[in-house]
């Protein structure tokens, strides 16, 4: 059933242009590669087909949340095709990197805005556990969809709602990562190589993974980062609630199935 499924809406190794010279390379770096509705999923030579698939069923069901074989919100869709949003697979930590930063170097060779297209981009290594498929993925529909189809919204910056929210799990506004959040925080990540707009991108997901349940069990392994990990516990945070239930976003209301 998943074979004729990506048949049908997913097209194998031979992409659409995406211009000339970065088609090239990421076909001869990525060469396996699949769209799902036009969202690009792009593989290392040694990363496994079946994990790419899985990659592909897990993005599909999160852009097609109700499962009628269409985009639940064809403007987020828009977005992540119009930012060219991509995400890129490698069997291992070593594969991806290996792999990503040979492609960096050709496209400072072609003169291609670098920034630009990382912006766009998420990493993936498929040998990671069934959490960080709906995580990595999950981040690409966010922070190149819903950021771009509603930056008022769920803008990664600071002013838009989602931003807002997450100032009041955090304990305030930090554009820094304090030393040590508030002790009325409930959101409280110290990666300093995460900015503003990653904590962002991190928020929506421990909020929407816990409100559909994908963290009840993981309380221990996570709550130095994220405290509220039951849709029970995740009523306390009443901003970023409103924002996840208005119909109006088609925000996904299960989890995708592996």
């Amino acid at each position: 059933m998943l074979r004729t499924l990506l048949i049908i809406y997913m097209i194998f190794y031979a992409l659409p242009s995406w211009g000339s010279d970065l088609q090239n390379a990421i076909n001869k770096i990525f060469p396996n590669q699949i769209k799902v509705y036009g969202v690009k999923i792009i593989g290392t030579e040694i990363t496994p087909l079946k994990d790419i698939e899985k990659a592909a069923k897990i993005l599909k069901q999160w852009l097609d949340n109700d499962g009628d074989e269409k985009p639940d919100n064809s403007l987020v869709v828009s977005e992540l095709v119009k930012n060219n949003a991509i995400l890129a697979m490698g069997k291992t930590e070593n594969d991806l990197e290996d792999s990503f930063d040979n492609l960096i170097d050709v496209l400072e060779e072609i003169d291609v805005d670098v920034d630009n297209f990382e912006r766009s981009l998420v990493g993936l290594i498929s040998e990671e556990p069934n959490i960080a498929y709906l995580e990595e993925i999950l981040h690409l529909v966010t922070q190149v969809g819903y950021a771009n189809a509603y930056p008022e919204v769920f803008g990664e910056f600071k002013g838009s709602r989602i931003s807002q929210a997450m100032d009041i799990a955090r304990g305030g506004f930090f554009n820094l990562t304090p030393k040590v959040y508030p002790e009325n925080s409930w959101f409280h990540y110290y990666d300093k190589s995460c900015d503003y707009s990653c904590m962002i991108t991190e928020y929506f997901y421990w909020s929407l993974t816990s409100l559909l349940g994908a963290q009840i069990d993981r309380y221990d392994e996570i709550s130095e980062e994220w405290e509220l990990n039951t849709p029970q516990k995740m009523e306390k945070d009443k901003f970023i609630m409103e924002i996840l239930k208005d119909e109006k976003y088609q925000i996904p209301t299960k989890l995708p199935s592996f």
